[in-house]
C-alpha cells in the first residue's frame, strides 16, 4: 500500500512538472510578453565593470530598470550562468532567448514550490480530510491544474514568484495563529519573505498587512510588546529588502523616477494607450467579471465566493479572508486593473474554495447519517461513532468529492492546450505564407508585441515578401497625418490584419449598442469619415447603472473615425471580408474532437493577448 501511494505521488509530481515546463520555450525567440522582454533586456545589461582599476558600486549589476526589483533579475542571471556553464559558453554575452528562458524557469520553479506550500496550508486548515489519500490526491490535482498557475509559470515575469512568496507568508501566519511557531521565528521568517517580495515588486509591501494584524490582535501582549514586535518586523523587512534589491537604494533617483511613472500609469494620472481597456471599468465589478472567472475557472470561482462568505468564523479562515482582501482592495480601485496586480491572491482563493468544498461534504455526510437512522436512540448512538464506520456514506461522499474536484480541474486541463499546440502567431504565419501571394499590400495594426508573418519552424527562411504597413490606429482620431494616410492605405490594401483585440475591443463599440443623441450621422466622403458635432457628451438618456452603454457613447464620441472604420470593416462596406481566424482558446479534445472550449477573448486583455490572441485576416472582395 505504501508503494502504491509513493507511485501515485510520483505520478502527481511528474504531472506538476509537466504542467509547468511543457513547451516552456513557447514563442521564442520572439518577445511575446512585454514585461518578460523588459526583464530579459535588463538581465542582458547586468555586469560589474571595473574602470581604471576602481570599483564603482553604482554600476555594479545595475539593471537600469526599476519597474521591478533586482531579486528576480539576479535569480534569472544566476540561472543563465548555470545554463552557460553546462553549455560551455560561460564567457559569452547573454542572449535575449537565454535571459527570457531563465526567467521562465524561475517562474515554473516558484509555481511548483507554491503548490507544495498550498498543500501545507491545506493540512493546517483541513487536517482531517487531507489525511485521506483520495482527498489528498484530489486536492493536489486541483492545485496542479489551475489556469493561473499554468499561465504564469510560462511567463518570465514576477507573478509566479510573488504568488509563492505571499502563500508562504500566509502559511507562516496561519501556523503562528495556531501556536505552532515561536514568535521570534515567525517575525524573522516573515520578514525574510516580505523583504524578498519587496525586492521583487515594491507594491508587495501590502503582504505585511496579515502579519501586522496578527501582532495587533495579540490581546495578551502589552502595547509596548506589540509595538516592539511591529518595529522588529518592519526593520528586518527593510534590511532584507535592501539586501535583495540594493539598487533601489544605491540608485535611488533612477528608482524614484521609474516608480513615479509606474504609479502614474496605475492610477490613471498618465493615460497610456495600452490602458484604454479600463475606460469606464468599474472597480471590483471588473475583476469579478473579467479576471476571476478566467484565472480560477468558474467552478473554483463559485466555491471561492461561497467559502468567503460561509466558511466558519475561525481565525485561520479569517486570516485567509483578510489576506484576499488586503491583496485585492488596494489594487481594485486603481485605474489600471491588470490581472497581474491581484495575482498573489489567486492561490489563496483556491485554498478557500477547497476548504469550503470540504465543509459542504461534511454537511452532506451529516445529512446522510440523519436520514439513514430514523430512530432517535440509534441516531444518537451511531452518530457518536467515528464517521468512517459507515461504508456507503463514506463511498458517496468520496465520490462527490472526486467528482467536484474533477470539475474544478477542467479549466486547467483546457488551459494546457495553449502550450501543447503551436503559438497562434506561428500558425497564422504559416497560413499567410501558404495562401497570400508575395508582394501583397497588407494593412495591419501597430503596438502588438510582434507583427506576423514571422519566421516559423515550417518557414524558417520564407521566400515571400510583403508590403507591410503597421498602422497607428490608436492615434487616428487625434492625428491629421494618420487621417490623411489611412484612406490611401485602404485603396492599396489587398489584406487587412487584426493581430489581436487590443485596438478594436478597447476603442470600438458597435453602433447598435450606443445612443446617438448628441451626434450627427452625416458621412463626409467614401473614405469612411463621419462628422460629429462639438457638443459635450450627454449621458442623461442612459440609466445610471448601465455602464456598458455609457462606455459605448464615450467610445463613439471619443474615437469617431476609428469606430467608423471598424463599422465598415466588420459590415463589409469597406470592401473586405474575413477569410481566416486563428485562435488558441483553452480546450479539451478527445480523438481530435473538441469536448470543451473556453472562449476567453473578453477576459482582461493581458490574460489572452500575450500567449493566445485571436488573429483575424480580411481580404479585399
Amino acid at each position: 500500500m505504501i508503494k502504491i501511494k509513493r507511485i501515485l505521488f510520483i505520478l502527481l509530481f511528474a504531472m506538476l512538472l509537466y504542467s509547468r515546463f511543457v513547451n516552456l520555450s513557447w514563442g521564442l525567440p520572439y518577445p511575446m510578453h512585454p514585461d518578460e522582454r523588459n526583464m530579459a533586456n535588463a538581465i542582458q545589461q547586468l555586469q560589474c565593470p571595473i574602470q581604471n582599476s576602481e570599483f564603482r558600486i553604482q554600476n555594479c549589476f545595475n539593471p537600469h530598470f526599476f519597474a521591478y526589483g533586482q531579486f528576480p533579475l539576479y535569480i534569472g542571471y544566476g540561472i543563465v550562468m548555470i545554463l552557460k556553464l553546462f553549455d560551455g559558453d560561460l564567457g559569452t554575452a547573454i542572449g535575449f532567448e537565454e535571459a527570457a528562458f531563465s526567467l521562465r524557469i524561475m517562474s515554473a520553479a516558484a509555481s511548483i514550490l507554491n503548490v507544495l506550500i498550498l498543500m501545507k496550508v491545506a493540512e493546517l486548515l483541513i487536517s482531517k480530510q487531507i489525511s485521506n489519500i483520495k482527498y489528498k490526491i484530489s486536492i493536489f490535482l486541483v492545485f496542479i491544474l489551475s489556469p493561473f498557475f499554468i499561465q504564469f509559470s510560462h511567463f518570465g515575469t514576477t507573478e509566479s514568484l510573488l504568488m509563492f512568496l505571499y502563500s508562504v507568508i500566509i502559511y507562516l501566519s496561519i501556523k503562528y495563529s495556531q501556536n505552532k511557531l515561536d514568535p521570534l521565528i515567525f517575525y524573522l521568517q516573515t520578514s525574510i519573505f516580505v523583504g524578498i517580495a519587496f525586492a521583487t515588486k515594491v507594491s508587495s509591501v501590502v503582504f505585511l498587512i496579515v502579519p501586522l494584524a496578527l501582532i495587533l490582535n495579540q490581546i495578551r501582549s502589552s502595547f509596548l510588546q506589540r509595538s516592539l514586535a511591529i518595529w522588529y518586523l518592519l526593520a528586518l523587512t527593510l534590511i532584507f529588502g535592501i539586501l535583495f534589491s540594493p539598487h533601489n537604494f544605491i540608485s535611488f533617483l533612477e528608482f524614484l523616477g521609474s516608480m513615479g511613472y509606474e504609479s502614474d500609469v496605475a492610477t490613471g494620472a498618465y493615460r497610456a494607450f495600452y490602458t484604454r481597456q479600463f475606460e469606464f471599468a468599474e472597480p471590483i465589478i471588473f475583476q469579478l467579471t473579467k479576471i476571476f472567472p478566467y484565472t480560477l475557472g468558474w467552478p473554483v470561482y463559485i466555491f471561492f465566493l461561497l467559502g468567503f462568505v460561509f466558511l466558519p468564523n475561525r481565525i485561520e479562515f479569517n486570516l485567509l479572508r483578510l489576506a484576499v482582501l488586503s491583496g485585492f482592495l488596494p489594487n481594485a480601485f486603481f485605474y489600471a486593473k491588470w490581472t497581474r496586480f491581484i495575482s498573489p491572491i489567486f492561490p489563496l482563493m483556491l485554498v478557500v474554495a477547497i476548504a469550503y468544498l470540504n465543509v459542504i461534504l461534511d454537511l452532506l455526510q451529516d445529512l446522510f447519517l440523519k436520514f439513514r437512522f430514523r430512530n432517535p436512540f440509534d441516531k444518537l448512538r451511531i452518530l457518536s461513532l467515528p464517521k468512517d464506520k459507515f461504508g456507503m456514506t463514506k463511498i458517496i461522499i468520496s465520490f462527490a468529492f472526486c467528482l467536484l474536484s474533477f470539475i474544478f480541474i477542467l479549466p486547467g486541463l483546457a488551459y494546457l492546450s495553449i502550450y501543447k499546440n503551436p503559438d497562434v502567431r506561428f500558425t497564422a504565419s504559416d497560413w499567410i505564407y501558404k495562401n497570400i501571394p508575395s508582394g501583397s499590400y497588407i494593412l495591419s495594426e501597430t503596438a502588438n508585441v510582434i507583427d506576423p508573418p514571422i519566421s516559423t519552424p515550417t518557414f524558417k527562411n520564407p521566400d515571400k515578401h510583403y508590403e507591410y504597413i503597421s498602422f497607428n490606429f490608436y492615434d487616428l482620431d487625434e492625428n491629421p497625418k494618420f487621417q490623411s494616410e489611412l484612406p490611401q492605405h485602404l485603396k492599396k490594401a489587398d489584406y487587412i490584419f487584426i493581430p489581436s483585440r487590443r485596438i478594436f475591443a478597447n476603442h470600438y463599440c458597435s453602433d447598435s449598442l450606443s445612443f446617438r443623441g448628441s451626434e450627427t450621422t452625416e458621412k463626409s466622403s467614401p473614405d469612411f469619415i463621419r462628422t460629429y458635432d462639438n457638443a459635450p457628451l450627454d449621458f442623461s438618456l442612459i440609466a445610471r447603472n448601465d455602464a456598458e452603454k455609457k462606455r459605448c457613447v464615450y467610445l463613439r464620441k471619443k474615437y469617431p473615425l476609428l469606430n467608423e472604420y471598424y463599422d465598415n470593416l466588420f459590415s463589409g462596406e469597406l470592401g473586405f471580408e474575413k477569410i481566416a481566424e486563428f485562435n488558441s482558446y483553452p480546450k479539451i479534445q478527445f480523438f481530435g474532437k473538441t469536448i470543451i472550449e473556453i472562449p476567453d477573448e473578453e477576459a482582461e486583455e493581458t490574460w489572452t493577448v500575450f500567449d493566445h490572441p485571436v488573429f483575424r485576416i480580411y481580404k479585399r472582395i
